[in-house]
């Protein structure tokens, strides 16, 4: 890589860095708003509405099946787009040439090769022309003797890319066969310009076989450069924070449905609007209020005794009056109201099934 690559790689990078730093920002923030929106409440009566389908598509065997199918063919094309990417990064660093064996497949990046110069009157029945963005495929020779005049042949230049032109002349030097290449397109041959003097057989790669897929290696080219790495890094990136954040809100919204569902005795069969919100933490459901506190449904207030009722009165005051915990007498203080809380939550549901026994 020459300074320029490298410096354009680094630019890459801190370009990728910096919108995957504002992606994840962003989304935390959308995600965790939503997710504190259905705890607090604030999305029950459309939670409501939904529940038969989330219950429905919790206990469905069709619709686990589907999911973990969707999920499989996701994962099978995201991983199909890696190695795809892998070979296409590879390729780019090894000038564009992707091995198998002892053939070669060769993007090509440049139209020396695509048409016919009226200067080379030596092609003039030669009509093995390919265009860029092909890709083609290249056999190793098993021996010197095997080279002709006018294959096209593949070979590293002294910058050590891939290039891949017609062998124009075979020459004798001091006992040694010796090549001079031209790309169909140019007017000019490769000596001086990709090589020194001549091009000798162990910079060869190999001979073009005839193999030609047109026009896709464009995805390939696109795929190894600097835009086509901030592209598929930058979408799974995003498709991996999407699925984390989207099922963390979907994890929020079944334990919303759950709780709204077990607290309120909820028929799956009713209307949600069958449910009236009282002020912003009270439901009112079939003549019973339960009240949420702190973002969970308990019981239903009415039923309290008056002490208790001042007590929890007295935690929403704290509550809502403390944007954060800072100090010892704060943690001592929520402490006190959390058990003095449970208490009252757990006598109320012991006088509740006192009350079930006795009917």
């Amino acid at each position: 890589m020459n300074n320029l690559e490298i410096i354009s790689l680094v630019v890459t990078i801190i370009c990728l860095l910096s919108f995957c730093a504002v992606f994840t920002v962003l989304f935390k923030h959308y995600y965790d708003s939503s997710i504190v929106q259905v705890k607090d409440g604030k999305e029950d009566l459309q939670i409501l509405k939904n529940a038969k389908d989330v219950v429905k598509a919790k206990n469905s065997k069709k619709s686990k099946a589907l999911n973990i199918i969707g999920k499989v063919l996701s994962y099978t094309v995201f991983a199909l787009i890696i190695v795809i990417f892998s070979i296409s990064l590879y390729s780019r660093f090894s000038g564009n040439a992707i091995p198998f064996g002892n053939s070669s497949l060769i993007v090509i990046a440049s139209g020396s090769m695509s048409e016919k110069n009226e200067d080379n009157t030596y092609l003039s029945n030669i009509d093995n022309q390919f265009n860029t963005y092909d890709i083609i495929g290249i056999s190793r020779y098993e021996n010197q003797n095997d080279i002709e005049l006018y294959d096209v042949v593949a070979f590293k230049n002294e910058e050590g890319t891939t290039i891949v032109h017609r062998i124009i002349e075979i020459l004798d030097d001091n006992g040694e066969e010796v090549y001079i290449t031209r790309g169909d397109s140019n007017n000019t041959s490769d000596n001086g310009v990709q090589y020194e003097d001549y091009l000798r057989y162990e910079n060869i790669i190999g001979y073009y076989n005839g193999t030609r897929i047109q026009s896709i290696g464009i995805f390939i080219v696109f795929l190894q450069s600097n835009a086509g790495i901030i592209t598929i890094v930058a979408i799974a990136y995003c498709l991996f924070m999407f699925d984390y954040y989207s099922n963390r809100y979907e994890k929020a919204v079944e334990d919303r449905t759950n709780l709204l569902i077990s607290t309120l005795n909820y028929d799956l069969n009713d209307d949600a609007s069958n449910v009236d919100v009282i002020y912003t933490e009270s439901l009112l459901y079939k003549n019973q209020k339960s009240t949420l506190l702190n973002g969970e449904f308990v019981f239903n207030t009415d039923e309290l005794k008056e002490e208790d009722k001042k007590e929890i009165n007295e935690y929403k005051e704290f509550l809502n009056s403390q944007e954060k915990i800072e100090n010892n007498k704060d943690f001592e203080k929520m402490n006190y109201f959390q058990k003095s809380f449970q208490k009252i939550k757990e006598k109320f549901f012991e006088s509740k099934n006192d009350k079930t026994d006795e009917k």
